[in-house]
This record gives C-alpha cells, structure tokens and sequence, in this order.
C-alpha cells in the first residue's frame, strides 16, 4: 500500500509555512504522494484541512492553487510525487494547462499525477449529502462561465487535447468546444506521454471514462465492498473498449488517528459529520493505530493500491505528529 498526505491549502491553517512545512516531512517519512483539490472560488463552508476548532487563523475561504504551489514545493523536495486530487478540469484552459503541467513534470523530475475530474453540477442532480459542496459548484461555474451540463465532454476533450500537445511534434485537435492546428508545445513531460490519469468518481461514466482511456481510478469514501465490485465492473469495461486495467486503484479519503474511534469521530468537522452521517467511520480511516491497520487491510484485500489522505487536525503541529505517527507505526504493518 502506498499512501498520500494532503498539503493544508485551505481554511484557517493553510499558509505557505504550513504548506512548505507539511510537504517536506511527507518526502523525509517515506510519503508516495502530496495531494491537492482544485478550485478558483471556494466559500470555505466544506472543511478541506484543518477542522472546526483548529488553530488556523488564516481565512476560511482560502484555497492555495495547486500548480503554482507544487511548482514551488517542488524545489524543497526530492522523491515524493504531486497528485492532483483532483484538477477540476472543465474550469482549466486545455493549452495553457498542458504546458503548465509539462513544465511541472520537468522542474520536479517527472513527479507529477494528475487525478481529473467534472466536478458537481451544483445543482439538484448532486447527492443530497454534499450539498454544502453543491453550493460553491453553482457559484464557480457561474464565474468561470463553463456549460455544466456539457463538462463531461469538456473533460474527454481536454484530456485528449492535452495528450496530444504532450506526445506529438505538432499536435492538432478538433473537437466541439476545443481547435487547434499544428501547435508545437516544448518541452515535453518528462514522464513518457505524460503525467499517468486518474479518474475521480464511483459514477457508471466515470468507470466508462477509465476504461476508455486506459486510465486509472481514483473513486473516493467508497466501502472495501464498493471497490471491489467496482473493479469488477472496471475490468468488464476495459475488455469492452480493449483497453488494459492498470491495476491500480488510489482511493480518496479523510484520515484521523487518534486514542479511539471516538475520539476520531469527535474530532470531525460538523459539516463532514452532517454530511456523512452513520456512514462517517465505514467510508473513513479513523481510529487508533491498530484499528487503521486493520482497515487498510480490508482495503487492500478489496484491491486499493494507495490512499489519498485527506488528514482531520487541530493544528500543523498535531499534524506532523500524525504522519510521524503513521509513518512509523502504520506504514511497516501494510506495505
């Protein structure tokens, strides 16, 4: 099992000390991955990082770009990767973000991985449950002007846009929303055809989206069983489109170790307790060392390869205690 940790880029407790401090302990404990969610506006209503009683004093609403912030984490780190988890990539300018994304790759040694994904609508076809999230969907896609109901095209395209300005000598493109002709982007990645895809979501076209593509899963706060069943439904799929299974499967999910259960379950933000409800714990790695032990297990039996952390804290401090914690303690017990 391989294992991620988020980097504090939004609420009270992100700021560039925390962000710098965070992502060089990750590299020094043996992390796979940093990771980072994408938005422009964000109403800070969704706890992302810290929780409701953190230490943060930093404004609620902020959200630290990712691009630029793993352009400059990049110069103070040497092994661990930049997961984006996920690049909202309907809201993203297809050119310009490919070459952003080259360069990155460049700069950091071919560390990066780039988890996609369409985002809410922001309307009443969201999960009731994440309503809260639902709310900021609908003012972002009124700012960045994108057509929500067509962003799963917009996404394909991109994708595909994107792929060819990384591998061809002068790439061309045509597609509904998106053209081009003989644009000649250098340098390249220097990952071999580009930082690896992921696909975020447990939707039916998400798994039609990996498979297609040939792309690897990122579902997220999905059951041992979940998974299961649905790298079963994968598998079929990539037989139907003849594409290959990568094997992999990078589950996202919030992570809290703490004395018990209960007190990991305590220290939950409201809204993610509200949110999730009775299914808090199940969809979730809380717990004591031994009992989030047992539950990568389960994990890993049902085929996950590697868990995004999305990490529950007080403060920076408690943090960097936690990945040492998990580092020494849990790493050697699941890999």
């Amino acid at each position: 099992m391989k294992y991620t940790v988020a980097l504090p880029q939004s609420n009270r407790v992100s700021d560039p000390a925390a962000i710098r401090d965070v992502a060089q302990a990750a590299d020094e404990l043996g992390f796979w991955a940093l990771s980072m969610h994408d938005h422009v506006t964000f109403d800070g209503k969704w706890i992302a990082c810290g929780t409701d009683d953190d230490e943060g004093v930093e404004d609620l609403r902020n959200v630290y770009e990712p691009l630029v912030t793993y352009a400059h984490v990049s110069a103070i780190t040497k092994r661990v990767r930049f997961l984006f988890s996920i690049m909202l990539l309907p809201a993203r300018e297809p050119i310009m973000t490919a070459k952003q994304l080259a360069t990155l790759d460049q700069l950091s040694g071919g560390r990066v991985s780039l988890g996609i994904g369409v985002g809410l609508a922001g309307n009443d076809s969201d999960p009731a449950f994440l309503s809260v999230l639902s709310a900021n969907a609908t003012r972002e896609w009124a700012a960045l002007d994108v057509p929500v109901r067509r962003r799963g095209k917009l996404t394909d395209e991109r994708i595909a846009a994107m792929q060819a300005l990384w591998t061809e000598d002068e790439a061309s493109y045509v597609g509904e929303f998106l053209s081009f002709t003989d644009v000649a982007m250098y340098p390249k990645p220097t990952q071999p055809g580009g930082p690896p895809i992921l696909i975020a979501g447990n939707s039916p076209a998400a798994l039609k989206r990996i498979a297609r593509g040939g792309f690897t899963w990122l579902p997220n706060h999905a059951k041992p069983e979940e998974i299961a069943g649905g790298i079963v439904a994968l598998k079929q799929l990539h037989n139907d489109y003849g594409t290959n299974f990568s094997g992999d499967v990078v589950l996202d999910l919030f992570m809290r170790l703490d004395d018990s259960t209960a007190a990991a379950e305590d220290a939950f933000p409201r809204v993610l307790k509200e949110s999730l409800g009775a299914e808090l714990g199940a969809r979730n790695l809380i717990g004591n060392p031994a009992d989030v032990i047992s539950r990568i297990r389960e994990y890993s039996e049902s085929g996950v390869t590697t868990l995004d952390m999305k990490p529950i804290y007080r403060s920076i401090p408690e943090l960097l205690k936690m990945m040492e914690t998990f580092a020494r303690e849990v790493m050697p017990e699941t890999n």
